[in-house]
């Protein structure tokens, strides 16, 4: 069983409820490497994927029902640095588009065959169409290129009809609320994500490859 997918359904899951005015909280954490494999941190780094040196880490830490944030670590100049975190809010337009791109990209492997039109069509029909949501295709066209563009192009890129993923960890968890009569924030829990990303750039670069 690939504890990595459970994780992307579960997100994806929360994500389509939070579509139709409904919430969902059954994410478990899970922290993986991207070929769906359990390890630990030292196997990622010295295997990769398909035996390629890892070139950073997406780190994603969410509260069900309300954001998402997404810390990228990449290395530069031969150490891992955290780059400027992007937020999606849950309950906004951005937040919904950009949180349904992350999780479909995050379900594409390496080489496989890639239509930018047919996959903003997928994202259209599958996530907004059926909910008569008033996301046009030109928004989250516009949103998937500035991804391939600007925000993702360590880790997501398109080389003629191929997807191209470079090999990466992925990092998965969901927050465990505090008070469940306070709708948690992410002003509430920034420190929190701080500290577990700080953790994660730490180990990286403790680790010997």
């Amino acid at each position: 069983m690939l504890y990595l997918e459970e994780s992307i359904n579960r997100l994806e899951a929360d994500i389509r409820n939070i579509i139709n005015n409904t919430y969902s909280r059954s994410s478990k954490p899970v922290f993986q490497h991207i070929n769906g494999r359990r390890l630990f941190l030292s196997e990622a780094m010295d295997e990769g994927v398909d035996d390629a040196p890892i070139i950073g880490a997406l780190s994603i830490i969410y509260a069900a029902g309300v954001f998402l944030s997404l810390d990228r670590v990449v290395r530069s100049n031969n150490k891992f640095r955290k780059q400027r975190r992007i937020i999606y809010y849950l309950d906004s337009r951005p937040g919904q588009v950009g949180s349904s791109l992350l999780l479909e990209l995050l379900k594409l492997a390496d080489g496989d065959v890639f239509s930018k039109h047919r996959f903003i069509q997928k994202i259209d029909e599958s996530y907004f169409q059926s909910n008569e949501i008033n996301i046009s295709s030109g928004e989250i066209n516009e949103a998937l290129s500035r991804m391939f563009r600007k925000t993702l192009p360590n880790f997501f890129g398109v080389d003629g009809r191929q997807f191209k993923r470079a090999p990466f960890v992925l990092k998965m968890e969901e927050i465990s609320v505090k008070n469940p009569h306070v709708a948690p924030s992410y002003e509430i829990y920034k420190h929190e994500i701080d500290g577990q990303t700080y953790q994660l750039v730490k180990s990286l670069n403790t680790i010997t490859v």
